[in-house]
């Protein structure tokens, strides 16, 4: 083994030097730190006392070329205070903020520098003597040094209170410092039984020792842990399978995490066509038949949140030939605690009989609205015919020509309330070929409802958006469904005896168009409310009943719904919805039509 490294002490010897050796360390860092504050503080105080002194210096110089006048003392710039003393230090003149008494600093021993101190606080004094023969001995001058004089006073305070902090750390952590290693010397320990193997290279290197082991002690709990959780997965699946298997009226798969089949009931064999299966199996071998169910099962695994009914065709094999199955199929995710997949459920119901029966019961409702529809269609023929046949009687007795001439208009009449019931009933059942386009709905409804063949009461139009509403779809259809919610509106109005205007409103929003329509005449009569879109279902006396149908017949197939409804006070509301995205399509027949009558 390399040693190019070096041979280590071990982590508590190291410790047990080096931490003492730093606290040392830092111990020498902040006495030098505070030696040389204290000399950068006293070497200021000794700049303004030499400052000081070459003011009073050159005041004695002034002093001896003019007479002393307070005009001389003001020529010292920055000083707090100028004064002339005598001999005895006496002032005879002074300037600024000078003391009062004797202003000869204690222990005076001539001109110099002094303070702070020596009597005075927060200033140092210049003192110079003057030429003999003057009135006065002595210049001093005073500067103010207030604030390095606190930071002076304060260090000592701080000196002792550094010193004493110190000397605190250093012995807590001599004192503590083995009850601190005690952890680790109890890890080192268990490490090295753990990996007497390694012993030698644990006492070069104690930390590498330890991360060792630890690693390796992870790995064993992870290792631990997916068998338990493998176990547990096993012992879960087991429950559900003696517990739904035999009680379950669908057929049921139970597929582990290793796509797995695990469990397979006599349902699921039955509906697939599996025979006997030898579980555990792989899911490819169990469903290598049906590969759209194996599909729909890896489908499942990607999306990691099942998948609820989906309906599939499958052949069935059991039969032999060619019939096929319609399953529906659901997929249930089964995870642990901690939201790791477990496996999976797939439950399986044959949805053929329910399918089979649903269509023959579309095509029974579908030949009864066929049977009521021909049954509208002959009562509506039977009582034209009838009135054409009597008025054909009443001819044939030759009666004036005033006579016939009235006669002749009812049956013109009559013919043409056959021709527009029997049109009606054909551009109901087959509104033509739809030729869809972008068109101006916005410009489709101001025309519509400006129309002077609506009669009366008037028609007023909102439109609550300043933007031209646009639609694809084809315009006559849609002109033919507006106006035939119209008609109705005003025509219900105008037989309630109502002057209020039929309001219509268009909107636009960003999912769909809307079109209201409000009138206030008598409402919809309760027996009417669950035919209204039934063909020949009519709330107008002579009415044909085929303008709803027709109506809801062309927004259907636009992709969109038509809405009435009784208003509060009196009168109904027509609504017309297309939503944003939807396209012309012939998928939305009534059910009557969509059932193959042709």
């Amino acid at each position: 083994m390399s040693t190019s490294r070096g041979v280590r002490l071990g982590l508590r010897r190291e410790v047990l030097i080096l931490l003492p050796a730093s606290l040392l360390l830092l111990i020498l860092l902040s006495t030098f730190t505070l030696i040389s504050y204290r000399s950068a503080i006293q070497m200021e105080i000794e700049q303004h006392r030499e400052q000081a002194v070459r003011l009073a210096d050159s005041l004695t110089r002034l002093a001896s070329e003019r007479a002393a006048t307070p005009e001389l003392l003001a020529v010292s710039p920055g000083a707090v205070g100028v004064a002339l003393l005598d001999r005895d230090g006496w002032p005879v003149m002074s300037s600024g903020d000078m003391a009062t008494g004797n202003l000869l600093p204690d222990g005076f021993k001539g001109p110099g520098g002094y303070g702070p101190g020596e009597g005075m606080r927060d200033v140092v004094a210049g003192i110079a003597a003057l030429a003999p023969g003057s009135d006065a001995a002595y210049v001093r001058v005073d500067l103010s040094v207030a604030v390095l004089d606190a930071q002076n006073r304060g260090l000592g305070l701080l000196t002792v209170t550094v010193v004493v902090a110190n000397a605190a750390v250093l012995i807590l952590v001599l004192l503590f410092l083995r009850h601190l290693m005690a952890p680790w010397e109890a890890l080192l320990e268990r490490a090295r039984k753990a990996s007497p193997e390694r012993e030698v290279e644990g006492a070069r290197d104690e930390v590498q020792l330890l991360v060792s082991t630890f690693e390796r002690a992870l790995e064993a709990l992870a290792e631990r842990g997916g068998d338990e959780a493998a176990a547990e997965t096993d012992d879960d699946i087991a429950v559900l399978q003696r517990t739904l298997a035999p009680s379950l009226e669908s057929g049921l798969l139970l597929v582990d995490r290793e796509r797995r089949v695990l469990a397979v009931n006599a349902i699921a064999r039955s509906l697939l066509g599996l025979g006997e299966v030898e579980v555990p199996a792989s899911l490819e071998t169990v469903l290598e038949r049906h590969p759209e169910l194996l599909h729909l099962l890896d489908e499942a695994a990607r999306e990691e949140g099942g998948i609820r009914r989906r309906e599939l065709s499958v052949g069935d094999a059991s039969e032999g030939a060619s019939e096929h199955r319609i399953l529906g199929v659901t997929v249930h995710p089964l995870r642990r605690d901690d939201g790791g997949l477990r496996g999976s459920i797939v439950l399986f119901a044959d949805l053929t009989e329910a399918r089979l029966r649903a269509r023959e019961t579309q095509l029974a409702e579908g030949l009864e609205r066929l049977g009521e529809m021909a049954a509208g269609i002959a009562h509506e023929l039977r009582n034209s015919l009838a009135t054409l046949k009597g008025y054909l009687t009443l001819i044939e007795r030759k009666p004036d020509e005033e006579q016939i001439a009235d006669y002749l208009a009812e049956i013109r009449h009559e013919a043409d309330h056959l021709q527009r019931v029997l049109e009606d009933f054909l551009t109901f059942s087959r509104p033509g070929s739809v030729r869809p386009e972008e068109i101006s709905l916005t410009a489709l409804v101001k025309r519509a409802t400006s129309d002077p063949a609506l009669g009366r009461p008037p028609v007023e139009l909102e439109v609550a958006t300043d933007e031209d509403v646009r639609l694809v779809g084809d315009r006559q259809l849609l002109d033919r469904a507006l106006r035939n919610l119209l008609l109705n509106a005003v025509r219900a109005s105008a037989e309630s005896g109502t002057t209020e205007p039929v309001r219509v409103r268009l909107e636009d929003s960003a999912d769909e168009v809307r079109i209201e329509i409000l009138d206030r005449g008598p409402g919809i009569a309760e027996e009417l409310r669950e035919r209204l879109f039934q063909p020949f279902a009519s709330g107008f006396r002579g009415g044909v009943g085929l303008g709803l149908a027709l109506t809801h017949r062309i927004v259907a197939l636009h992709g969109g719904r038509v809405r009435l409804e009784n208003r509060p006070g009196g009168g109904a509301r027509a609504v017309m919805l297309f939503a944003r995205g939807n396209s012309v399509t012939h998928g939305n027949d009534p059910p009557w039509l969509a059932s193959g009558t042709g």
